[in-house]
């Protein structure tokens, strides 16, 4: 009888240590999903922050919008597979993914847009040791809303979106606007992340 009781109790203990040890591994997992997503969705914003302050110096925004004029962020071709930490992505399928969110969300559509910069995320900040590693990518599409903005004025949409290297994504959508009728350079309309 003392042994059987021994044997309970120690099949109880290891089923209350297997739990407490499946139960840490998960918190550490959700905590480590749960940082990997602010530090993207940080990312990102800074990424259209970038890409916000540099057309901010174009004069002329067609070549942008034609994707003939890129930012000095890139590494390679707008288009086929990057590699971060365990996450491919696709440059090709992203593009297509983005112009799909716009196409559903403005009547009418917005041009198509462009990858305008994209690459690790550490080159934006100079700081090639940067502790959280993310790729970004940033596209422009010109919005040519039904009825004309008042002022009058171009508005751009600017994507920015993060890449973390366990498949973290988050994209941020900013509408911006460059007065026409003055000198002010550019304007914030909307910042936002879209679901």
């Amino acid at each position: 009888m003392p042994l059987l009781m021994v044997m309970m109790a120690l099949t109880l203990l290891t089923g209350l240590g297997t739990a407490l040890i499946v139960g840490t591994m998960t918190e550490t997992a959700v905590t480590a999903a749960y940082r990997e997503g602010l530090e993207v969705f940080y990312a990102a914003d800074a990424a259209a922050e970038f890409a916000i302050r540099d057309l901010a110096t174009h004069a002329d925004w067609d070549a942008v919008i034609a994707g003939a004029d890129t930012s000095w962020l890139t590494d390679g071709l707008p288009g086929g597979l990057r590699k971060l930490g365990v996450t491919t992505i696709d440059l090709t399928r992203a593009t297509e993914e983005v112009n799909a969110l716009l196409a559903a969300r403005t009547v009418p559509a917005a041009t198509r847009a462009d990858l305008y910069a994209y690459g690790r995320f550490e080159r934006l900040l100079a700081a090639p040791d940067a502790p959280a590693p993310a790729y970004v990518c940033i596209w422009v599409a010109e919005l040519v809303p039904e009825v004309p903005a008042v002022p009058p004025a171009r508005l751009l949409y600017v994507v920015g979106r993060a890449y973390g290297a366990t498949g973290g994504q988050r994209t941020v959508l900013v509408t911006v606007a460059r007065p026409l009728d003055t000198d002010e350079l550019l304007q914030v309309r909307l910042w936002e992340e879209p679901h």
